[in-house]
């Protein structure tokens, strides 16, 4: 991509990765491709994804219907993705946008991408959700592990980023 596109202006909008393995844990029941609880899901995720990371270097054509499905903790740790990015392109080409951020106040997180983009500012007016799914409530447990989990890729991700995301252990 580099060289294709070497000034390429990269965005990443990132989610509360508890959430986000919540929702594709979801979105994976919803496709019937996903048979287990979430609980058994998230600790059969690294036998069902084994070697899987490795294939997809080795082979750049390779899709990985497995990664592609239950990565749920994998695609969570946000640190180590941006970190390949990073390697690629300049920290200047690469803007992050919590999703928290999005949903609190749309219209001022629009204004900062027009601005990363070098694009003119205007209002759109409204800023409707285009989707939005409500779950049950994860097991206290089970929110608790993920937080603790996610502790330290969320550190490693907040000092590449300077700043703290506000993902903290609940």
């Amino acid at each position: 991509m580099r060289t294709t596109v070497p000034e390429a202006k990269l965005i990443a909008l990132l989610r509360d990765p508890v959430d986000r393995a919540l929702s594709h844990y979801h979105h994976e029941v919803a496709l019937g491709r996903e048979p287990l609880s979430f609980e058994e899901a998230i600790d059969a995720e690294p036998e069902r994804t084994r070697g899987e990371e490795q294939r997809m270097v080795r082979e750049p054509g390779y899709f990985s219907h497995a990664w592609w499905d239950y990565t749920y903790l994998a695609r969570g740790r946000y640190a180590e993705q941006l970190e390949r990015w990073l390697a690629v392109f300049p920290p200047e080409q690469l803007f992050v946008v919590a999703s928290e951020e999005l949903a609190s106040d749309p219209g001022q997180t629009y204004s900062r991408v027009l601005g990363f983009l070098g694009a003119p500012g205007h209002e759109l007016g409204s800023y409707p959700r285009v989707y939005q799914q409500e779950y049950a409530e994860l097991r206290p447990d089970t929110r608790r592990r993920l937080a603790e989990y996610f502790a330290e890729p969320n550190r490693r991700l907040y000092e590449l980023l300077g700043r703290d995301l506000g993902w903290q252990a609940q």
